[in-house]
């Protein structure tokens, strides 16, 4: 099978070029990139299941049916294709998990804000809650009788009647849950004081994960079609099922390279790029400091969203803004000193900025 072993190449290509980033930024790995290692092994074993049911003949071939009746023939291929179709359920169940974990704890690492980080911790428990609830669901969805669950197809359907609400329950709430979580960062960025431009371009990288959705969907359609679109005895069960798979697959997979996607600005630009807090806090300070020294400010003035949200850090946005540019919206003789961790500059008329946030009114002797 083809696209599983070329995913399966972008998918780790796309979790090594993220871990490489935070090395280049000499920045620790957190909560997030672990997520994300654990969601590409998850891709890995999904994987290996399609190929081990390809290389047995089982998955991407064909139910046989009686030609005169259109019955199922069942053969050990169908009893084979019912244990790999429900390993692949339970993969899926904790790989989307751990995959929705990642890109929200990725958004805690970004975005800072009393209320945002309230809302995201809302959304983290509901995810918690939603995989393992469709876990436990899945795994006793014949009671306590597991051993149906490796039956063939016919005698798993007779004996676990509520298997269908279980897996379109998934299936759908799956696609719901993807666009939440692809929503959480909305808000947000369109409070950035940037252009109009720049806040749409960060919206669209955050939103590539539809692309996942997408293919959440196509499951969603395919698993519909499965539980009420056809009728016992007369379907190809094998086709209908390695389509599922193939599909879960995707998902997982595609979902892993975008949520990986947005980290990996630091290899389009190999000079050390400073964090955002820098790189916006200086931006706000020094068009503060334009339009506020010419009218003699001598007023605290606190440089902040309404919203009261920041950027914390993001790779994506902005480089690191060189003196040069730094000399262009502020003259040289009023910086007494910006370095990386923090920018102090002394401007006559008596306005003090420490490190890009906060413009207090105090009383300094001018320099010469």
């Amino acid at each position: 099978m083809q696209p599983p072993r070329l995913l399966i190449f972008f998918s780790t290509l796309a979790f090594g070029l993220r871990i490489g980033a935070r090395r280049l930024k000499k920045v620790p790995l957190k909560s997030d990139d672990y997520l994300s290692g654990l969601a590409t092994l998850f891709t890995w074993a999904m994987a290996i299941v399609l190929i081990i049911g390809a290389a047995r003949g089982t998955l991407g071939t064909h139910t046989l049916q009686n030609p005169n009746t259109g019955a199922v023939i069942v053969t050990w291929h169908e009893i084979d294709t019912s244990k790999l179709a429900g390993i692949s359920q339970l993969l899926t169940i904790v790989a989307l998990g751990v995959l929705k974990m990642s890109v929200v704890m990725l958004y805690r690492r970004i975005f800072i804000g009393q209320q945002f980080r309230m809302i995201s911790l809302i959304v983290a428990i509901m995810i918690v809650a939603w995989t393992v609830s469709f876990l436990f669901a899945t795994i006793f969805e014949c009671g306590r009788d597991l051993g149906l669950l490796w039956k063939s197809l016919s005698t798993f359907k007779k004996n676990c009647g509520k298997y269908k609400y279980i897996q379109i329950g998934h299936a759908g709430s799956d696609v719901i849950t993807d666009l939440i979580v692809l929503a959480l960062p909305l808000p947000t960025i369109w409070t950035l004081r940037l252009s109009e431009t720049r806040r749409f371009a960060l919206s669209l990288i955050f939103l590539l994960g539809l692309l996942s959705t997408a293919a959440g969907a196509a499951r969603l359609a395919i698993v519909g079609k499965d539980i009420y679109g056809t009728r016992t005895g007369s379907r190809d069960v094998r086709a209908v099922e390695t389509n599922a798979m193939v599909w879960s697959y995707v998902e997982v997979g595609v979902g892993v390279v975008a949520a990986c996607l947005p980290t990996l600005r630091p290899w389009l630009h190999r000079r050390t790029p400073e964090s955002i807090v820098n790189s916006v806090r200086s931006k706000i300070s020094l068009q503060s400091l334009g339009s506020r020294s010419k009218h003699g400010a001598h007023e605290s003035v606190t440089e902040t969203s309404k919203s009261d949200i920041e950027l914390q850090e993001y790779e994506m946005l902005t480089p690191k803004r060189s003196n040069h540019e730094l000399n262009s919206t502020v003259t040289a003789d009023r910086i007494e000193r910006v370095d990386d961790g923090n920018s102090i500059l002394n401007i006559p008329g008596k306005i003090h900025v420490q490190h890009g946030v906060t413009v207090e009114a105090e009383t300094i002797s001018r320099r010469p």
